[in-house]
């Protein structure tokens, strides 16, 4: 029998020479110095050798406990090279089908037809939420149970929609699991309605009543000033938060006052063109001195590959002390109710909001009719909210100027 000090002593030759450890085992020299350990069995009659792996990765100890197993085989008929291609492959059929495996692949397929911004609340979700407690698992073997139980965690750190979105995820990656024969049904679906959305107004808008005292303490708002300037944008524009703080400078055109807004980063997969007031051209380029050596608009502070969170717009109207009665969102609801109470016709409105066309010859369409009266509106609007700041008593004459 061979010892750890003959193996370690054994030196390479010309040719290839063999070490005996007895049953069956031995170690291979090469001329290159590999020291290879091999088993040699008899299987029907057949002499057939087995690799165990190379010395030191595999120790003495190590290669006689191998060939141990391997002679259990070959006495139940089972050839051990062949039983280790088999088990090899079924390692790799389950690393194929565990949840996060799955996950990826529909992640992979779905990913590219949402904004970067969704794409990228989901990847987290999955990765933070989910894979952390089931992603390892065999997507077969997970039961209902599991899957609320990821979902309860969630629910219960107060963040319930964030939880209802990733019982959707679940499912949908089940759904996908069943197509290619990884799963037999949808362990999510029990759970639908378990989890209650919270109720929130999101979508809050100033009243005009409230515009006034809004607007003069958003001017004397005392935090980050590209904050300041992004809510003001914001009340100007009447963009999406998302599409706002998203926002890249080669997507705007100063001279002739117009952002186009690419179909990636719009809610609706559709390019977006939004004339720009004047006072959102002022505040542009005081922006541009803060923030132009970037590609965003409104860069995360310290983090050039991240832009500014919609959060932190929330956190601004807090700030100002008015949580309760407007959110971001909501600046939308505050321009389309002033500019229909001046009488701008609905259909311009509607395409300033970019709210979907069902008719995409008449989107086409509307996009070039209606920019003069957009940029007509825009701009009073703009001077409405200025008037407003300083005390006027706007008063909607039920026609636009």
């Amino acid at each position: 029998m061979l010892t750890n000090t003959q193996i370690a002593r054994a030196k390479k030759d010309a040719k290839t020479y063999k070490l005996t450890d007895g049953v069956g085992l031995y170690l291979e020299v090469t001329p290159s110095g590999s020291k290879l350990w091999r088993y040699r069995f008899r299987l029907h009659g057949k002499e057939s050798l087995f690799s165990l792996g190379e010395y030191p990765s595999v120790s003495l100890a190590e290669a006689r406990k191998q060939r141990e197993e391997a002679r259990k085989l070959v006495k139940a008929e089972i050839n051990p090279a062949h039983h280790r291609k088999v088990a090899l492959q079924q390692r790799r059929h389950e690393a194929a089908t565990t949840f996060e495996a799955v996950a990826a692949e529909w992640y992979a397929t779905k990913s590219g037809k949402w904004s970067a911004g969704y794409a990228h609340s989901v990847k987290t979700i999955i990765q933070k939420d989910i894979n952390k407690f089931i992603g390892a698992h065999p997507i077969k073997d997970i039961k209902t149970p599991a899957v609320y139980d990821v979902v309860s965690r969630i629910a219960k750190r107060q963040a319930a929609t964030r939880a209802i979105l990733a019982r959707q995820i679940i499912g949908s990656v089940f759904k996908l699991a069943i197509l290619t024969h990884r799963a037999e049904y949808n362990v999510a679906d029990p759970i639908k309605g378990e989890i209650a959305r919270r109720v929130v107004e999101h979508r809050k808008q100033l009243r005009q009543e409230d515009l006034p005292d809004f607007l003069r303490r958003l001017e004397d708002y005392t935090g980050h000033v590209t904050t300041k300037i992004a809510l003001k944008l914001l009340m100007l524009t009447a963009v999406r938060p998302g599409e706002l703080c998203g926002a890249l400078w080669n997507e705007f055109d100063h001279e002739r006052g117009e952002w186009r807004i690419p179909a990636d980063r719009m809610k609706m997969k559709v390019a977006h063109f939004v004339p720009l007031p004047r006072q959102a051209i002022e505040l542009l380029r005081e922006l541009k001195q803060l923030t132009g050596h970037e590609l965003q608009l409104f860069p995360t502070q310290g983090t050039k590959s991240k832009v500014t969170p919609v959060a932190t717009l929330r956190n601004a109207v807090t700030k100002l002390g008015y949580a309760d009665k407007f959110s971001p969102h909501g600046a939308r609801g505050t321009f389309s109710t002033m500019c229909n109470e001046l009488g701008f016709r609905k259909d311009v409105i509607e395409r300033q909001l970019a709210h979907a066309e069902p008719n995409k010859v008449r989107a086409s369409y509307n996009q070039a009719e209606y920019l003069p009266e957009r940029r007509a509106m825009m701009q009073q609007y703009a001077d409405m909210l200025d008037a407003l700041k300083a005390g006027a008593q706007v008063i909607p004459l039920g026609r636009a100027a």
